[in-house]
């Protein structure tokens, strides 16, 4: 189903493009191009979101790479794992949110902190059980584990005796750092590694992706009925418990963990995984309207159904009736798939699209062409005549106009 939305490594690739572009348009210096090293970490992930956000400005030659958090000798198997002292430093921001998670839980330990090479014999313990972790993973469910890990970019371990009730977590924030407690057994490393990586590629697919609509947030929130009466769920957050659920599910029906031939640690999700995203996934499927399409691709794979949606398709004229005008100019990078194109708009934050690539092609040549001009590309582009390409142009130019990178003339905004 990961597959049907989009190849693993065209996925990566788009969303490496997509903080390129991001790290360009923000730096107002000559920005580089960045390595994977830097452009994989979750510190250098972290600094652009918080730039996109207008928190900060961005430096690109202040951005950390993962090779400053994480020894080559401290992996586990392809897995880059946090070792070196200066990793409970630079991440503390992160060990501070996950901190302040377990404290909103009434769990209050201080902040979490990394076990790294100063700790000896304890991190190289803990190290050698992750690698038997990844390795029971890759023996149990290799399409599965292999899809998920190539989206986790760091593991950091925390020290069981500064994690309080923490088994594992993703920092939102920080995204591609998963979070473990010094694993106990290669099980529990398993599980916990399908588990975040599961949110992990849910995070990759939702900013390269169609799996929220614009008015999503209007969506009523769930209440899971294994949670306290308080708790609620927003739309987004019912989404990755699903997915990360349904990941569950496979891997605890390939485990045997379902049938019962192989045992849990007693805090495991395992056996109530299938249960949990059956009960996820039906409430999903009344929220098609606040779910895009890849998101109803997803839920009709995993469960044989897609979301049911109330709103008609808005009906279009043939004819073009606007004139369409492009506000800003706009940067295009081709990556990944040959029909999607990453546009971006260097607007204060920068906005990011992907669209088609007949829409990109259109917007390439409204910069400086008429739309009667385009359409005349467009009908030799596409073999057809021009009256059916205008017809057919008129949609893919509506869709544009909805999404604000086109505009109609007259009403785009004055330039001082």
């Amino acid at each position: 189903m990961h597959a049907a939305i989009a190849a693993p490594g065209a996925l990566q690739r788009e969303r490496r493009a997509l903080y390129q572009l991001a790290a360009e348009l923000l730096e107002h210096g000559d920005p580089p191009v960045l390595d994977l090293d830097v452009i994989d970490s979750p510190l250098t992930r972290h600094q652009i979101g918080d730039a996109l956000a207008g928190h900060a400005s961005l430096v690109c030659s202040t951005l950390v790479g993962i090779s400053a958090l994480a020894d080559s000798g401290c992996a586990a198997h392809e897995l880059r794992v946090a070792s070196r002292p200066e990793a409970n430093v630079l991440l503390a921001a992160a060990l501070r949110n996950v901190g302040a998670g377990l404290d909103a839980q009434h769990a209050a330990v201080g902040p979490p902190a990394l076990l790294t090479d100063v700790d000896g014999e304890r991190f190289r313990s803990a190290l050698a059980v992750l690698r038997d972790g990844v390795a029971l993973a890759r023996s149990v469910s290799p399409e599965l584990i292999d899809d998920l890990l190539a989206h986790i970019t760091l593991v950091g371990v925390i020290d069981p005796q500064r994690a309080g009730p923490l088994v594992s977590a993703s920092p939102r924030s920080y995204p591609g750092l998963v979070l473990l407690r010094a694993p106990r057994s290669n099980i529990e490393v398993a599980e916990a590694l399908v588990h975040e990586g599961a949110h992990q590629k849910l995070f990759d697919l939702a900013i390269t992706h169609d799996l929220l609509t614009a008015d999503s947030d209007r969506c009523p929130p769930f209440h899971p009925p294994w949670a306290p009466s308080r708790r609620r769920w927003p739309l987004e957050q019912t989404l990755a418990a699903y997915h990360a659920y349904a990941c569950l599910a496979r891997f605890g029906d390939d485990a045997g963990v379902t049938a019962g031939s192989r045992a849990s640690n007693p805090e495991s999700l395992l056996p109530v995984a299938a249960d949990r995203s059956r009960i996820l996934g039906h409430w999903l499927l009344d929220q098609g309207d606040h779910l895009g399409t890849d998101a109803h691709l997803l839920l009709d794979g995993l469960m044989g159904r897609r979301p049911s949606a109330s709103r008609a398709a808005a009906s279009r004229s043939g004819a073009i009736a606007a004139d369409y005008v492009i506000d800003d100019p706009l940067e295009f990078r081709r990556y990944g798939s040959s029909d999607r194109v990453l546009v971006g708009r260097p607007s204060h934050p920068p906005q990011f699209y992907w669209v088609s690539d007949d829409a990109a092609t259109a917007l390439e040549l409204l910069a400086h062409e008429s739309v009667d001009d385009v359409a005349r590309t467009f009908a030799r582009r596409w073999r057809i005549p021009q009256f059916d390409a205008t017809d057919r142009l008129s949609g893919l130019l509506s869709d544009l106009y909805v999404t604000g990178l086109l505009k109609i003339r007259g009403t785009a905004g004055v330039r001082p």
